[in-house]
Formats: structure tokens, C-alpha cells, sequence
């Protein structure tokens, strides 16, 4: 049979793990405000646009259409132009691309470097081979004077 666990260790250990915060209530209270105040927003515009566009002609987005002078044309002519703009952008942006791919070709010149050998770093004649050594086998080192050579030596 098991033997049976500490439990106030663990609660204690599970309780280490756990990010406790500073906030005030308040504060995350007029957060969540502002937060539901943004997100009305949005979806009461998105509802606006929709309504443009299907000709639903409801009461609220009717209200907006009056207090703006606009009518459903004006707010579909919004999009057309931006459709447009996006479509132009688009074919702007894909033959650049074009452009680029012929001029440069597909940047398949790109090479990372390999693996660094002990022989490239002692080529580089920056450190003595004991410290090296010594680098590569401890898990903790503390160096008293900076081990790299100052190209003096």
C-alpha cells in the first residue's frame, strides 16, 4: 500500500506556483466597463454596416442614418470604394512581388553557418585551450580575470 502524502506540503508547493496580483477590484471593475463599453460599440457599428448593405432598415440604424445624412447608397459606395482600394492594393502588392522574384530571384542564396568546432575556436586564438576546457566541462564556473585574450598576447 502507499504511503500516504503531507498534504499541507503539497497545497503549499501547488500555492508557490500561483501568480497572486496586486490589483484592486475597482480598477478590474472599470476595466470590464470600458471593455463592454468597446465591444457595444463595435457590434452596434457592425449592425449599422449590415443594415446599410441588406436594406433591413431598422429602427436604431435608421436613428444613426438621420443624425449622419446618409442613406443606405452612401454607406454601400463606402464599400465599394473600399473593396476597390483593397483590390488595387492587392494587385499592387502580388505584382511587386512579381517584380522582386525576377529581379532578385528566390533568395535561395541564404546559408546558415555550420557547427563551430573546437579547432574553429582555437583558430580564433581568443582563449587558451585550459580555459576552454574548463568552460566546456563545469556546470558552474566563476573566472577572476576575463578569460578572453585582448590580441596582445
Amino acid at each position: 500500500m502507499d504511503k500516504s502524502r503531507q498534504r499541507a506540503a503539497e497545497r503549499e508547493l501547488n500555492q508557490s506556483f500561483i501568480i497572486k496580483s496586486k490589483k484592486s477590484w475597482w480598477r478590474e471593475i472599470i476595466v470590464g466597463i470600458f471593455s463592454f463599453i468597446v465591444w457595444f460599440y463595435c457590434l452596434t457599428v457592425v449592425y449599422f454596416f449590415i443594415d446599410a448593405i441588406f436594406s433591413l432598415n431598422n429602427e436604431y440604424p435608421r436613428l444613426f442614418k438621420v443624425v449622419f445624412k446618409m442613406v443606405n447608397i452612401d454607406i454601400r459606395n463606402f464599400f465599394k470604394i473600399g473593396g476597390i482600394l483593397f483590390v488595387l492594393i492587392y494587385l499592387f502588392l502580388s505584382i511587386w512581388i512579381y517584380y522582386n522574384k525576377k529581379k532578385f530571384g528566390n533568395l535561395t542564396r541564404r546559408k546558415y553557418p555550420g557547427i563551430t568546432s573546437k579547432e574553429d575556436l582555437m583558430g580564433l586564438n581568443a582563449i587558451d585551450e585550459c580555459t576552454f576546457e574548463k568552460l566546456q566541462n563545469e556546470k558552474v564556473i566563476i573566472l577572476e580575470t576575463n578569460p578572453i585574450k585582448d590580441g596582445e598576447h
